[in-house]
């Protein structure tokens, strides 16, 4: 049997199906320390039915042997019965398999993984509309979906707390009505967008996506959304004693760490938290609609600009201390190489009509290109698109469907993506009819500053790919 690690000789032991893993050093580096700990002296089954990935990953049972010191004299039943629930969707999985809203984004995205549940949105979806539809909106789960009736959605409370002592808690009905209701167009994009490119560009080397599932991502972990809350200015400020906020602003590492009920927390600088023109939400709706399941419902955070890892759902607590000692924030989702936690998005533009592979007539001598751009947190607006069909030997300016963009109640720049179009002449063809690729469309943004999106992007560790979007159509 497994000792609970407080023996003589301090040693951390846990089992997993027959075998005992002498846990002692890897603790110290495994990115969940403090939820690895939660096992010690049993089994870490339990625990993965939580957080599934554990069980589906071919790396987990590798990193395991290593740490292999003995075998259960008695073990359980193969397959683990909390595991084969995992595998069938069932056990805490099982609520959401039927959630009306789950069955629409499986409708009208394409799924990647299902426990926990990742999805894109398609391109075409993207093209269609200035906002995108919620039921489409791309899903980036890390644990099952918590569940919150509907009915009891006003009394979910949402914990405010300096140096882990909460100073004040706040149920949805009571912000709704203490704090006016605020709406903000933004963009959402996963930070691991466009990781199909990045590997593309940059290769395997220092990418950690390669490998996985969502090495071939593209475009679609990305959506633009009108989202409505309360703003986490105006709670932090009502919340939190001014000599406190002060006395953490005046430190480097002042952060706010904010938690869902999954058991999923990072966090953020608290100076953009309390920066007015951050527009930061405590977020209860989008497009007008309450959040559905998959997006946080009954609230969650919304950072415009910040990459969506940052944007906790199912929000429970906000507590401003140091940076957050979170495995997504010290070991996941940071920019390599420097390893400091991703944070903001930068500038990018992508293409979304023609897609990838595309046909076009033979004696069609033009192609009409649809897109979006967006600053991201770099505090700049897009000021121009351009397209070229010839590899960069001349690039034509796109038009900006300005008049539909909505700045709503924001205090800050637009956040939000703009859409541009562009007639563009293709060059002339080389073997027709033979299939192979006639053109490669590519876009660039610039910012109001003249700031331009790189033609290529680094390597940084597979996030926050933003070279020119590059597109191969080919003739029938």
């Amino acid at each position: 049997a497994a000792c609970d690690g407080t023996g003589p000789d301090g040693r951390i032991l846990v089992t997993y199906r027959d075998g005992v893993y002498d846990i002692t050093e890897y603790a110290r580096e495994h990115p969940g320390r403090h939820f690895i700990m939660n096992a010690a002296g049993g089994p870490v089954d339990p625990w993965w039915c939580h957080w599934a990935a554990h069980h589906v990953s071919p790396e987990v049972p590798k990193a395991l042997e290593r740490l292999r010191v003995g075998r259960l004299a008695d073990p359980p039943a193969q397959p683990d019965a909390d595991e084969a629930e995992v595998i069938a969707g069932g056990g805490v999985w099982a609520d959401e398999q039927l959630l009306p809203s789950r069955a629409e984004n499986r409708r009208r995205a394409w799924r990647i993984a299902e426990m926990p549940y990742q999805s894109v949105t398609t391109s075409a979806c993207l093209a269609d509309a200035y906002l995108t539809p919620p039921g489409a909106l791309y899903v980036r789960n890390h644990g099952p979906v918590p569940s919150v009736p509907a009915d009891e959605a006003d009394e979910h409370a949402v914990s405010i707390c300096v140096d882990g002592e909460e100073v004040a808690s706040f149920a949805l009905g009571e912000l709704r009505a203490r704090f006016p209701m605020a709406r903000v167009t933004s963009v959402m994009q996963c930070a691991g967008n466009r990781s199909g490119d990045n590997l593309a560009s940059n290769g395997v080397e220092g990418n950690g996506f390669a490998g996985s599932d969502d090495e071939f991502i593209g475009l679609g972990m990305l959506g633009n959304a009108r989202w409505g809350g309360a703003r986490l200015a105006d709670v932090l400020r009502a919340a939190v004693p001014e000599a406190a906020l002060a006395a953490w602003r005046s430190r480097g590492d002042a952060h706010v760490t904010l938690e869902g009920l999954d058991g999923y927390y990072t966090s953020a600088p608290l100076a953009r938290a309390l920066d007015p023109s951050a527009d930061c939400l405590l977020a209860t709706e989008v497009n007008g609609e309450p959040l559905p399941p998959d997006h946080g419902f009954p609230v969650r955070a919304l950072l415009p600009g910040v990459a969506g890892a940052r944007n906790v759902k199912w929000l429970s607590k906000v507590s401003v201390g140091p940076r957050s000692d979170d495995p997504w924030t010290t070991h996941f989702y940071r920019d390599k190489p420097s390893m400091t936690p991703v944070q903001l998005l930068p500038m990018n533009s992508v293409i979304l009509s023609p897609e990838p592979g595309d046909r076009v007539e033979a004696g069609e001598t033009a192609v009409h290109v649809r897109g979006v751009a967006y600053g991201g947190g770099t505090d700049r607006e897009i000021a121009r698109v351009e397209v070229t069909a010839d590899q960069g030997q001349s690039w034509h300016e796109a038009r900006l469907l300005l008049d539909e963009v909505s700045r709503g109640d924001a205090l800050g720049v637009y956040r939000g993506w703009v859409r541009f179009e562009a007639t563009i002449r293709l060059p002339r063809a080389q073997g027709l009819g033979c299939g192979c690729p006639l053109a490669s469309l590519w876009c660039r943004a610039f910012d109001e500053l003249g700031g331009a999106q790189p033609e290529r992007a680094a390597q940084r560790g597979g996030y926050l790919y933003n070279g020119y979007h590059k597109v191969p159509i080919v003739r029938r």
